[in-house]
């Protein structure tokens, strides 16, 4: 009986030990909540705690920072997409957000560290000076690049340094446009003052001899020749300058329709200069996708290149100048080739630009505008194809245009 009314004690006093453990942590709980009430403005001595007042007030607080997280990877994501580096900086100069296009000047790799070099030291002035900084760099990595930065001091209302922001924006392409524009104009312009001196030239000497109807007839000749030359270089100019333009590549075009049709308007041409022009069968499944015009340019300057350089001479055979087309598997193959002088391997890698001749001479006693393989290069880049050529002195020429065949949409 003692041991029964013992253990019963025993039990008594545990649970009273346990009620009053309860006690202090709901006295500890109702303390947080009264505080948590306070900061929350609900805590007075007349009002009695709302915990579902206070339960909606810390959902509201979450959901508000949710949106700030999501507002901050918003911008995040949208300072990574930007196509310029963008550097932020605290006002001691470190750095404290790098989008994803400055990250490599960032890297510490040979070229880029001249960059990153720059940055520090033009942060380190607007932060010191508060003045904005702006220049172009150069950059000789495998390839010469050229580097815009920028580079401006930020302050609050009350004109605290809190940091800088450094703009990177790779600008080569831009100054090789811009190059490339500067030597177009040039060369025009040397290019049109030769046709039009000769013009101004002729003109002067036929005036001079117009009594004399063998001198005007010769001088006259020569006039029209040269106004000819002025009169093709301003087409190639206009074919040049609609190559550069997007084609069109919704329309198929029929390469067996072109080719008939330009061969036919160059056979006479050909014959007349002692050329044999050979068109081989056009596969009837040789369709392209593209800008008709175009494709009828880049083959007639292909062929006209050919026949003017076959160079044909008294007792030998006539030169010959081959046109085959052949499709291959999800793309449809031109080729140009004939048997005439060649071209140099030295020049191989260069034939392709505005103006480029590789004899000046023979250029210029053919008619040649310089821009015939330029347009060809251009219309082929629309038309997603790529051309190439192979050459040897003395042997001829093979040029290759590969071009994306046709497919229903």
């Amino acid at each position: 009986m003692t041991a029964v009314v013992a253990a019963l004690a025993a039990a008594g006093l545990l649970l009273l030990i346990a009620l009053v453990l309860l006690a202090r942590r709901a006295a500890a709980l109702a303390a947080d909540l009264r505080l948590v009430a306070a900061r929350l403005g609900v805590n007075h001595p007349e009002v009695r705690v709302d915990l579902a007042a206070i339960a909606a007030a810390l959902d509201r607080r979450e959901a508000a920072t949710d949106a700030e997280r999501r507002d901050r990877a918003r911008l995040r994501e949208a300072l990574d997409a930007a196509g310029i580096g963008v550097l932020i900086t605290d006002s001691s100069g470190g750095v404290v957000l790098a989008n994803r296009a400055a990250l490599p000047y960032l890297s510490g790799r040979p070229g880029e560290a001249a960059v990153e070099g720059r940055v520090s030291e033009a942060i380190g002035a607007a932060l010191d000076h508060g003045e904005s900084f702006s220049r172009e760099l150069e950059l000789y990595t495998p390839r010469r690049r050229v580097v815009r930065l920028e580079v401006t001091p930020l302050d609050d209302a009350g004109g605290r340094r809190l940091g800088a922001v450094a703009y990177l924006a790779d600008v080569t392409e831009e100054r090789r446009v811009e190059a490339m524009r500067r030597d177009f104009v040039a060369n025009v312009g040397h290019e049109l003052k030769t046709p039009l001196g000769a013009m101004s030239v002729l003109a002067e000497t036929l005036s001079a001899n117009a009594g004399d109807a063998t001198v005007a007839e010769r001088l006259a000749g020569r006039l029209q020749a040269e106004a000819s030359r002025l009169a093709r270089l301003l087409d190639d100019m206009l074919d040049l300058s609609q190559a550069e333009a997007a084609a069109d590549p919704g329309l198929p075009v029929s390469l067996a329709g072109l080719v008939a049709e330009v061969a036919g308007a160059l056979g006479e041409t050909a014959a007349q200069a002692g050329v044999e022009l050979i068109v081989e069968g056009v596969p009837a499944e040789a369709v392209v996708a593209g800008d008709e015009r175009q494709l009828r340019t880049m083959l007639g300057n292909l062929l006209d290149n050919a026949v003017k350089y076959s160079d044909p001479r008294p007792g030998r055979p006539a030169p010959r100048v081959w046109l085959r087309v052949r499709a291959e598997g999800e793309r449809v193959v031109l080729e140009v080739q004939d048997e005439g002088i060649g071209i140099p391997e030295a020049h191989l890698g260069r034939i392709f630009e505005r103006f480029y001749r590789v004899d000046r001479a023979r250029s210029r006693a053919t008619g040649g505008t310089g821009l015939g393989l330029s347009i060809v290069r251009h219309v082929v880049l629309n038309h997603g194809g790529q051309v190439g050529v192979e050459s040897h002195l003395g042997e001829g020429s093979l040029f290759r245009v590969c071009l994306p065949k046709w497919r229903e949409p």
